[in-house]
């Protein structure tokens, strides 16, 4: 490694760890802000409050990791145009690409960092920031409904609920599959279902039993209008187990996209969520193509000039993920597509800008 790829990674990675600081600094302390009403009613002792956001640290890591490298990159890189050093290491024969060589290297790096430190790391301690933030930092908790939880139980059991009002012990929309050798053998769909606590057991309300042959055909259609369902989780697990929901690593993911394309359900939302545990990360990588030829503009109309075309980039690729993720989750574009489109575009923006930047 040469001495200046050893003064620009240093440079780079000093300027990025400091815009990673500075920004999970600002995150803590408008979040803070937003809760310290909650945060003073309750007495929440300070160490809690720092258990707290030191369980959010990874998943704010994983968000801004990007944008703190993009930033970097374009303080380091604009300086060096500045102040002529470009023209100086282009005059001595060393060409830009080899500057980019290394940054692409650490981008990569970076990726796959973010990549394990989402996968390996924030989805427990994201669970435990929730729980924190739903029991811990109150004396009750606020009411709350839970939307499309699945599970699978023993038995070969698949349960999917549409609604889980916690608090009153209700669930809404309850549809229940046992499988035998790769076929549905039995569906169970309840209206309803109501959580009584004289015998820890939930009663459903309203429904049909479905029994199937081994070529899918119904064999009886019995409705009922009351029945012992056959799980027994109380209301409180399903909370935790929708809190584990919210954070699934990419092999839940798959397992769970899995289970619920086997059960007739559409897996369109956790299919975008799959393809994004992996888009996402390569930001890292991307925004090296996006901000060296807008650092190189600092040649030609300063820094100001190289700091905004890098900024409004940045947020037209944000933006772009964020109307994917929507338009993906909504059915209005394949769930590869939604994840995977924006990264694309601006590779190939991104790719070609850097190709017409002189060397």
């Amino acid at each position: 490694m040469s001495i200046i790829t050893k003064y620009v990674c240093r440079r780079l990675i000093v300027y990025y760890l400091a815009f990673l600081l500075m920004m999970m600094a600002f995150f803590v302390f408008v979040d803070f802000m937003e809760h310290i009403g909650r945060v003073t009613k309750h007495n929440v002792p300070i160490s809690l409050i720092g258990m707290y956001y030191l369980c959010f640290l990874p998943r704010l890591v994983v968000e801004m990791s990007w944008l703190s490298f993009l930033v970097a990159m374009l303080f380091v890189l604009g300086s060096l145009a500045k102040n002529n050093e470009f023209m100086a290491m282009m005059a001595g024969g060393i060409s830009m690409y080899a500057i980019a060589a290394p940054l692409l290297v650490i981008g990569a790096l970076l990726s796959a960092g973010v990549f394990c430190l989402q996968e390996f790391v924030m989805p427990d301690t994201l669970v435990r920031a929730y729980e924190m933030m739903e029991t811990d930092f109150a004396q009750e908790t606020e009411h709350r409904s839970i939307y499309n939880i699945a599970s699978t139980g023993k038995r070969n059991r698949f349960y999917f609920f549409d609604v889980v009002d916690v608090e009153k012990g209700v669930l809404t929309g309850v549809h229940i599959h046992t499988r035998k050798g790769g076929s549905i053998v039995e569906r169970i769909d309840a209206d309803s279902a109501v959580w009584d606590k004289s015998t820890a057991r939930w009663r459903l309300e309203n429904g049909v039993v479905k029994k199937f042959d081994p070529d899918g055909v119904v064999t009886s259609n019995v409705p009922f209008s009351e029945m012992e369902a056959p799980f027994r989780e109380p209301p409180k697990t399903l909370r935790a187990y929708a809190l584990r929901e919210r954070e699934l690593d990419f092999r839940q993911l798959r397992r769970q996209i899995r289970n619920l394309e086997k059960s007739g359900y559409d897996a369109q939302r956790l299919k975008v969520d799959y393809h994004m545990k992996f888009a996402l990360p390569l930001a890292n990588l991307i925004v090296v193509l996006l901000g060296l030829p807008f650092a190189l503009e600092c040649r030609v109309g300063g820094l100001v000039l190289g700091f905004a075309l890098s900024l409004i980039s940045a947020l037209l690729y944000y933006g772009s993920f964020q109307i994917g993720l929507a338009l993906g989750k909504g059915g209005s574009l394949p769930a590869v597509a939604a994840a995977w489109l924006p990264n694309l575009l601006f590779l190939a923006f991104g790719a070609g800008l850097t190709l017409r930047t002189r060397t």
